[in-house]
């Protein structure tokens, strides 16, 4: 049986863990590895050996790397974390998250999630430009993408800001504990630079994208579109359009 963990030394390690785990969602190349190995170090510091198993997962660092490309590393560390943190024991992690094939044969997987059906018209519109992309569904509020993603398991989701019943923000707070894959924030309200989009990138957000206009962007796919498909790529750790085709 898994001895408990000592509640004081556990509420010390979960801050600093969650904010290692969320700075690495959005890592670059230079400090990818040291937070990978700072993430290892606390690990194995405070005997939690779920986690320094999900850390041997982590493949090499890919060439060229991406901006996001481990993203999904980051979800699951943070989200074994949340288990640890809710069972005051270390649990084995779950055996339903390996590693993720970052361009499977049929192509990353997304979800499109805004409250405006003319906006994921054509933010699919965007993606069928790239062949590495399919879209699997759609998901007008933040409730209803939470339910897509745990039926999905989408490779990436393109995810809005201001939508009714549960907010993008609220949405990334859940996926940052369960959810799959990487996420990109598309949205007028956080643009980049905005306080609303350090917190989406804190949440683990690969990244954040603002819209050319409010809700309603018919120039979408001529002022954002590839905007849109190169953080896409990142977030998926795929290489930049035109290379490893």
């Amino acid at each position: 049986m898994t001895e408990p963990l000592d509640p004081e030394l556990l509420a010390a390690f979960l801050p600093e863990w969650e904010a290692a785990a969320a700075a690495l969602a959005g890592a670059g190349a230079t400090a990818a590895p040291r937070l990978l190995d700072q993430l290892r170090g606390m690990a194995g510091a405070f005997g939690l050996r779920s986690l320094s198993e999900i850390l041997a997962t982590a493949e090499p660092l890919p060439e060229p790397f991406a901006p996001g490309a481990l993203a999904g590393l980051a979800a699951r560390l943070r989200a074994q974390a949340a288990r640890i943190a809710e069972a005051g024991a270390d649990l084995p992690p779950p055996e339903e998250a390996p590693p993720r094939d970052a361009s499977p044969p049929e192509g990353c997987r997304v979800l499109l999630v805004d409250d405006s059906a003319m906006m994921r018209r054509l933010l699919r519109e965007s993606l069928a430009a790239d062949p590495a992309f399919v879209v699997v569904g759609e998901a007008a509020n933040g409730h209803a993408a939470l339910e897509r993603m745990a039926a999905l398991r989408p490779d990436l989701t393109l995810l809005d800001i201001e939508m009714p019943e549960l907010d993008g923000i609220g949405a990334l707070r859940a996926w940052s504990l369960t959810g799959p894959g990487a996420v990109v924030v598309v949205s007028s309200a956080a643009r980049p630079g905005t306080a609303l989009a350090a917190e989406a990138r804190r949440l683990g957000a690969a990244a954040v994208v603002g819209k050319p206009s409010g809700a309603f962007s018919p120039d979408l796919r001529d002022r954002q579109g590839d905007a849109i498909l190169r953080a896409a790529r990142h977030a998926a750790g795929l290489p930049p359009a035109g290379e490893g085709r």
